[in-house]
């Protein structure tokens, strides 16, 4: 590892990424008691705003169609007919194949410091998805070939130096017409199930095409306060690298990472109501679900200087400060506890309204008993 003009180790920013990970998934594995929610939470997170994402993203590449506003447009569009359901399939396996793909590796903490965008058109010229390396700028393109019959990928206008995304069965044939840059992804299995699991949703009106009190609630429902702080000094590098090694033990790391968090230890909170649309940003900038992580990671100054400067960049840099991941301490809690505070405000006008609701119910029920009893009496006197 390089030595800085300051006689500290240089940390790469995969480094960097891969202990974010890892150290997330360890505290919340080792002190299960009080943060075994978090990967649940994060996962109800990302699973909500993927799926919200892709119906946004289905309804921009069919511009103005209005075929995928609502569940209600896709349930009155399939049930004009067989060819109108046919249509649907045929465009869900397709362009699902190109989210799925692009959700594994925007999943993956190696891509940490790159996007993939699939554009906003239903079929783009060329290829269908553009990887870009955030710190050289370099791009690759890919072509998505999801076939699930027995029909071959047609490569007729598609380069011999194009990168092909094919699922298992379709590998040899791709490679045996001259493709070198050929991956596997899913097979023809899955991708019926996936286009089946999203029709059926179609079907029977469970489709998510915006965020609304109901689902951000059923979420937040399953989240309660989770997350802790975890510093991110050179000290804290040095003892993941020894963790790592198998030199010091976990109880010994995860003192190591608390302590350097501060002397409070475990202390801030995440909701899944909070981290929603975070993680809707992230998914529609093409950026990795990684930033997501339900702990709050402090770097100091000295280490801020030799991760990689993706940090400071463009919507990076937006997404990293409405988040308050990464930032300096004070930061972390002024914006966890603004956040928080407008999440209570929000809940208690909810039941206040309810429990208004209640009482004016109640009066009128009391009113309705009182002229039941009325026309009861009048009733008896006729």
């Amino acid at each position: 590892m390089k030595k800085a003009k300051n006689g500290l180790a240089e940390i790469s920013g995969n480094e960097i990424m891969y202990m974010f990970d890892e150290t997330s998934n360890f505290i919340a594995n080792y002190n299960a008691n009080m943060l075994s929610d978090a990967a649940i939470v994060a996962n109800q997170s990302n699973i909500l705003a993927n799926e919200v994402e892709f119906w946004k993203w289905m309804g921009r590449n069919y511009n103005n169609s209005g075929i995928f506003n609502s569940a209600k447009t896709m349930q009155n569009y399939i049930s004009e007919g067989a060819g109108k359901a046919d249509w649907m399939v045929k465009q869900i396996q397709g362009k699902g194949y190109e989210w799925d793909w692009m959700t594994s590796k925007r999943g993956n903490v190696q891509n940490f410091f790159k996007t993939y965008d699939a554009g906003d058109v239903a079929n783009r010229a060329a290829s269908d998805i553009t990887e870009k390396n955030i710190l050289t700028g370099k791009t690759t393109e890919y072509q998505m070939k999801a076939y699930t019959s027995k029909t071959n990928p047609k490569l007729k206008n598609t380069p011999k130096d194009m990168n092909i995304v094919t699922n298992a069965e379709k590998i040899g044939v791709v490679k045996e017409n001259g493709y070198n840059n050929v991956e596997k992804f899913q097979d023809s299995q899955i991708i019926k199930n996936k286009t089946n699991e999203r029709m059926e949703h179609i079907k029977n009106g469970k489709v998510q095409t915006s965020y609304n009190f109901k689902n951000i609630a059923g979420t937040m429902g399953k989240a309660g306060l989770i997350g802790c702080v975890a510093g991110m000094g050179i000290e804290a590098v040095q003892s993941y690298k020894l963790w790592k090694s198998g030199i010091i033990m976990d109880s010994e790391y995860f003192e190591e990472i608390l302590k350097a968090g501060g002397d409070t230890g475990i202390t801030a909170g995440l909701s899944a109501g909070i981290m929603i649309p975070v993680t809707a940003a992230i998914t529609a900038m093409g950026v990795t679900s990684l930033l997501t992580i339900p702990v709050a990671f402090i770097i100091n100054g000295a280490v801020n200087k030799f991760v990689a400067p993706c940090f400071g960049r463009g919507k990076y840099k937006e997404i990293l400060s409405d988040a308050r991941y990464y930032q300096n301490i004070e930061n972390v809690y002024d914006g966890l506890i603004e956040s928080m505070q407008r999440a209570s405000e929000q809940y208690y006008d909810f039941v206040y309204g309810i429990a208004q609701q209640n009482e004016i119910h109640n009066k009128m029920k009391i009113h309705s008993m009182a002229m039941n009893k009325e026309l009861y009496n009048l009733y008896n006197t006729i």
